[in-house]
């Protein structure tokens, strides 16, 4: 008797734990979705397919892409379980569904790629100053 509840315990644990990841997983989603990281991961996916489209079918593209995202979140979660409760994301999705929330939603990937040539040029800067501290 102690056999079977302690493996009805351990089933209900797995099923409740499972159950949990797939709503954070969901919740997640959302959250990219509303950040705007999923339309910036999925133009980036679109470039990359518009390069190899004359070399690959788009029929077998398109779920090779689909399963590289899901994988995406799936390797995600526990990095943002780490940091991030279900309520944090729920509330930074309200956050994101404000006027401002949505204009920093939109405006993120443009400030992004417009900071990319200070950044880089920053870092020869300073890869620059190192050199010469080295050798002085």
């Amino acid at each position: 008797m102690k056999k079977i509840i302690i493996l009805f315990v351990l089933f209900f644990s797995f099923t409740n734990i499972h159950s949990q990841e797939k709503i954070y997983k969901e919740v997640l989603l959302e959250y990219m979705k509303a950040q705007g990281s999923y339309q910036t991961f999925s133009s980036t996916i679109d470039q990359m397919s518009k390069l190899v489209e004359a070399q690959i079918d788009n029929d077998k593209l398109e779920p090779f892409m689909e399963e590289m995202f899901s994988s995406l979140i799936d390797d995600l979660v526990p990095i943002y379980q780490n940091h991030l409760s279900i309520q944090d994301l729920r509330d930074a999705i309200a956050m994101y569904n404000t006027p401002i929330g949505r204009k920093i939603s939109e405006k993120t990937p443009l400030i992004s790629s417009e900071s990319l040539g200070v950044t880089i040029s920053l870092g020869m800067k300073f890869s620059t100053k190192i050199k010469d501290l080295i050798e002085e």
